[in-house]
């Protein structure tokens, strides 16, 4: 029996940047990245674009669709999260997020999204954040219930996946479930 990997030390998050884009590319290309996401080849140039048209201001500003951020350990970036802006009006976003194999099943991301989600409800005008995840992907629903979000429902069908259409559950997190 093979011990636990240690918890690591030093988790962060900081705005994706274009010399990222190679990172962001080599991670979707992952088999364990691509096993629960219907992740398609993007051109390097596609990804330094959508990373260029981001800014981060305009996250406080309540403006903008789609925002980036890179996962790191020490100082060593392993993975992402992505947060898309479906309707500023009424504070309703999805948020994404992946590690790379490495860097999997020890504990990084419920501390990346402890980070993430305190700044996004205090600091913008969102309320509801979403995130979807294959009902097959149990280490993804561990991540979003011990980040407090909870389990809505099933979609049905919802990704075509390998061929085969795949279930997903629809997990939220208001801000009034996260604020006292």
């Amino acid at each position: 029996m093979t011990s636990p990997r240690p918890l690591p030390s030093s988790v962060s998050l900081r705005p994706a940047r274009i010399s990222d884009a190679p990172l962001f590319r080599g991670w979707r290309a992952e088999p364990s990245v691509r096993r629960h996401q219907p992740l398609r080849d993007i051109a390097l140039s596609q990804i330094r674009a959508d990373v260029a048209a981001q800014n981060m201001d305009d996250l406080y500003r309540s403006r903008g669709e789609r925002f980036q951020w890179v996962v790191e350990v020490g100082r060593e970036p392993a993975g992402w999260i992505t947060l898309v802006v479906a309707n500023w009006e009424h504070g309703l976003c999805e948020l994404g997020f992946a590690l790379s194999s490495g860097y999997q099943s020890r504990g990084i991301m419920p501390q990346a999204l402890s980070q993430l989600v305190p700044e996004l409800f205090l600091h913008t005008s969102l309320y509801r954040i979403e995130a979807r995840c294959s009902i097959e992907n149990l280490a993804s629903q561990r991540v979003l219930e011990k980040t407090r979000f909870r389990r809505e429902g099933q979609l049905r069908g919802y990704f075509i996946l390998d061929g085969r259409r795949v279930d997903h559950y629809l997990y939220a997190l208001l801000r009034d479930d996260y604020l006292p």
